[in-house]
């Protein structure tokens, strides 16, 4: 017999991350609107059959995600002006990524899509989306395996319907390893484990003093003061109410720069058992744990 097990850990982020050292990529809407375009829904239907659950959250699963949680007086606190730099529904935990038709070129989304790239000061002329100078929004994707590729060549196909030139560029191991260190791409796909105690880590990811350090793991180039601020209250925090709003509080800031293009990632855990196997009624946070189950027909 086969069950499913929800465990209650973070999901971690993989996804498209935007160089921002990079000026195309330096306007919020832009990325946004980049962001939108990318249809979830057809890539999990056609590439892998449904199994995929969106990514929403850097700490999707867990306590310590922004989804469903608006922010407390305890977080608002926290946050204090930064507050007015994140999106309203990601404020209030009822954000989510649109859901499309899964046609590849969902009209109403595209429209969303749109109207942020012109706030950003694009728009589409003879078929090609450019800046108010005439210069074409164009942009390398850079992949290291044909897994990514495919990512890559679909995102490519959905950007093209905006008029919008994206190259795939996939590298060895050796030029992917060292292009990736010294942050020489436009966009690359990375991944972001996360845990139930996050911590200075981040620092290495998003803060000011990891940008312009080759081999850190700051891949979106992210340098502002009020990330650094809310890194450094999940550092400082002491009391397990402070740590969670500050986690939270990091959550929702990402999500609302959109510095990465969300992908998915597996929310539950799929076990094929015999029938005469049992396990306990109650899961662990880390989800089943087999020296724990026993033979039924064992008296």
């Amino acid at each position: 017999m086969k069950e499913t097990f929800t465990p209650k850990t973070p999901s971690g982020m993989l996804g498209f991350v935007f160089n921002t050292r990079r000026s195309i990529f330096s306007n919020v809407q832009l990325r946004q609107g980049l962001a939108l375009v990318f249809d979830f829904e057809w890539v999990n239907k056609n590439l892998f059959d449904g199994a995929y659950t969106r990514t929403q959250s850097y700490w999707q699963n867990s306590t310590l995600s922004y989804l469903g949680v608006a922010a407390d007086d305890r977080e608002l606190g926290l946050l204090g002006d930064i507050r007015n730099r994140i999106n309203p529904s990601v404020l209030d935990g009822s954000y989510r990524l649109p859901v499309t038709d899964a046609s590849g070129r969902d009209r109403n989304v595209l429209r969303e899509a749109v109207t942020l790239l012109r706030e950003a000061g694009y728009g589409i002329k003879d078929g090609k989306m450019v800046n108010e100078q005439g210069q074409p929004l164009t942009f390398e994707i850079m992949t290291q395996n044909e897994g990514q590729e495919k990512f890559a060549l679909a995102y490519q196909r959905f950007l093209a319907s905006l008029g919008i030139a994206v190259t795939v560029r996939t590298v060895d191991d050796s030029q992917y390893q060292q292009r990736s260190q010294s942050f020489d791409y436009d966009v690359i796909i990375k991944s972001f484990a996360s845990s139930l105690s996050p911590g200075i880590e981040q620092m290495n990811r998003w803060s000011s003093q990891s940008r312009d350090r080759e081999g850190t793991d700051n891949f979106a180039g992210v340098a502002d003061k009020d990330v650094d601020t809310l890194i450094n209250n999940i550092v400082q925090a002491r009391a397990v109410e402070d740590f969670t709003a500050s986690v939270r509080a990091l959550d929702r800031m990402l999500i609302s720069n959109f510095y990465v293009v969300p992908l998915y990632h597996i929310g539950a855990q799929w076990v094929a058992r015999h029938k005469h196997i049992g396990h306990p009624n109650t899961v662990p946070l880390y989800g089943y744990q087999l020296p724990t189950w026993w033979d039924e027909r064992v008296q």
